[in-house]
């Protein structure tokens, strides 16, 4: 809870198409009950989406300084990550490690992984999409739950929005790239040791699109991880399966 004192979303710049902007048009809503979560595919994706992630901690705890005496809480904020830890993110007051959530190269796995949590703002890197196949009910479930999906982007020309870090996130992004160094190579991490102060950018994408760039990550398992053992002693069938299966295309 290092960064309780530390966040303050007034100090972080917000851009929109190039005007002055808030926290509040990047994440409409937004409170104390909202669950963040972070996909990273390659060394550094989290620390792409470390300036939004910093202000919405000080806006959790913000709330929380406003309505409560006495806390010591966390946000429910979580990183996946897809086929192998891709950083150490405490710096980024991703604590316990229980919220480094990691996930096979299994689009179903992540989505499953994300409804468990209740994530409720989902922010992807931005990558190829793809067709493949998704459990109908999670396709569902995440439809429900989900209130805004982001991409981050690499330059400003692709984004919708811009976010600079405050002189204490970007402080904090440091140190996060540092520690992580041994996951990110030294390149990607002399990058955020060197800049961490820089802009970040996002962009909003619709539902359709979020799942084809979770089915770019890899193919679904045909049997959505039930195992042998388990679908053979409570009777899960092939046809039982495909009636809770979702294609998804591009």
């Amino acid at each position: 809870m290092h960064t309780a004192g530390l966040m303050r979303t007034r100090e972080f710049g917000f851009k929109a198409r190039g005007e002055d902007s808030e926290f509040a048009d990047l994440l409409p809503h937004f409170d104390s009950r909202d669950r963040i979560g972070i996909v990273a595919v390659e060394p550094g994706d989290a620390l792409s989406a470390s300036a939004l992630l910093l202000a919405a901690i000080g806006a959790f705890y913000e709330e929380l300084k406003d309505t409560e005496e006495d806390f010591y809480l966390y946000p429910e904020f979580y990183v996946f990550h897809v086929g192998g830890m891709q950083g150490f993110h405490s710096k980024l007051d991703i604590w316990p490690q229980s919220k480094e959530v990691v996930v096979p190269r299994d689009p179903q796995a992540l989505l499953a992984a994300i409804n468990d949590r209740g994530i409720t703002r989902l922010i992807l890197p931005r990558r190829p999409r793809s067709s493949g196949t998704l459990m109908l009910h999670a396709v569902q479930r995440a439809e429900r739950t989900l209130r805004s999906i982001l991409v981050t982007t690499s330059s400003l020309e692709e984004a919708e929005w811009a976010v600079e870090p405050s002189a204490a996130a970007a402080e904090m992004i440091m140190r996060c790239a540092q520690v992580s160094e041994p996951l990110l190579g030294q390149p990607v991490a002399e990058q955020w040791v060197t800049e961490p102060e820089s802009a970040q950018y996002y962009s909003s994408v619709e539902f359709k699109e979020a799942l084809e760039i979770l089915c770019s990550l890899g193919a679904t398992d045909k049997f959505f991880g039930f195992t042998d053992t388990y679908r053979n002693a409570t009777g899960i069938s092939e046809t039982t399966l495909e009636r809770d299966t979702y294609e998804v295309g591009v």
